[in-house]
């Protein structure tokens, strides 16, 4: 038989494993390159541990690319720069590369700068030596008004904000400073992690309420004012003291340009398989539009969960159509996703989001147990996706 090229656009979670899926699946006759213009893969969950204090340097969480040779599969250091999703071919940094199959994986893109004054202003946790410089300066915090601000949504990692408040919260208990600082939410969702239903935003509601972090849902950012510490909406305002906050995502430009996205802003896909409109090309992970198939029109949520399950289920059915096995996989929609609360604790909420008439998914008390799953979970992922 003749090999095959499998391109994998992007090195992050889904990239990785589906390369790994793929390797295992396929005979080494059989290529599967990977393309990504860094020279390192980390696990951006791993913030929150920089935030809370137990990994001191984004470097302990970073694992050198040119480890993927060992596995057999190939990196090639370059930028995406065009991507012509009929001819299966990607012009790169590096050179343009042709494949048989493409799966594309470079995740959503952050734009500090979508929203006026948040690059002076806030914090981006999303960048790890941004969580540095935010740890760093919250050691040194004494008194005044925190604010975690969501730019906008869609957005990766749902949770995100709320652990960011919830960890902020037990640090200065911890420090038994909690009554001089006031620690407060603005977002534009209606409730946290809308896509995970109506029970699991209740749940993580109260997890904010009980810590008395404020939450103020459909809080669109208009403009961030940082000579006079002030956020400014469309019918209100608030003040900061120190600001963190989620930048605006959207899709690369590459996939824009190709004419990839649709009026979401991502990639549309089969809901079973992820198959793009374009027959062998493939998309998973954050950079794709996945309507779940319920009444409530919500959207599956950007989570590193979601494109390692996607990852299988792509490699999958590339494999069958290599080797013409009939061990076709689906999509079945279900995640779950730990939510660290602090003080070694983290919560646990899983379920299926494709459930109808809405997403059945529940979150289970914080306790330390779930606190180490997570923590086995990232190195377990370090360990074998490079």
């Amino acid at each position: 038989m003749e090999g095959k090229r499998i391109l994998i656009l992007g090195a992050g979670i889904g990239g990785l494993a589906t390369a790994r899926h793929l390797r295992i699946a396929l005979p080494p006759e059989h290529r599967i390159v990977v393309v990504d213009k860094a020279n390192t893969f980390y696990i951006r969950a791993l913030n929150m541990r920089i935030i809370s204090g137990e990994m001191k340097h984004p470097q302990e969480g970073e694992r050198d690319l040119s480890g993927l040779a060992s596995k057999g599969i190939e990196w090639i250091r370059g930028e995406v720069l065009e991507i012509d999703q009929k001819q299966k071919a990607v012009q790169t940094t590096a050179g343009t590369l042709k494949g048989d199959y493409v799966v594309i994986a470079l995740g959503a893109e952050r734009v500090p700068d979508a929203v006026g004054g948040f690059t002076q202003a806030a914090y981006n946790f999303y960048d790890a030596y941004e969580a540095l410089k935010l740890k760093e300066t919250l050691d040194e915090f004494d008194s005044g008004r925190i604010v975690i601000l969501v730019c906008s949504a869609p957005f990766s990692c749902p949770a995100a904000p709320y652990e960011a408040a919830l960890l902020i919260d037990s640090m200065f208990r911890k420090k038994e400073a909690r009554q001089r600082v006031e620690i407060a939410i603005y977002t534009p969702e209606a409730q946290p992690m809308p896509s995970a239903g109506v029970s699991m935003g209740s749940a993580v509601c109260s997890l904010l309420a009980e810590r008395g972090i404020e939450y103020h849902p459909l809080h669109k950012i208009n403009r961030i004012e940082p000579d006079v510490h002030r956020l400014v909406f469309k019918e209100s305002e608030a003040s900061f003291d120190l600001l963190a906050g989620v930048p605006s995502h959207i899709a690369p430009r590459v996939v824009q340009k190709a004419g990839l996205t649709d009026k979401t802003g991502w990639i549309p896909v089969d809901l079973a398989t992820l198959e793009t409109r374009y027959s062998g090309v493939f998309a998973i992970g954050d950079i794709t539009s996945i309507r779940q198939p319920n009444p409530t029109g919500l959207f599956l949520p950007k989570a590193w969960v979601f494109a390692e399950e996607q990852s299988r289920v792509v490699a999958r059915n590339i494999a069958t159509q290599i080797l013409d096995d009939g061990k076709h996989s689906t999509f079945r929609g279900r995640g779950f996703c730990y939510i660290e609360v602090g003080e070694g604790k983290a919560a646990y909420g899983s379920g299926n989001f494709y459930a109808s008439p809405e997403p059945l998914v529940y979150l289970e008390a914080a306790s330390e147990r779930f606190h180490k799953e997570r923590r086995a979970l990232e190195q377990e992922l370090l360990e074998t996706l490079v």
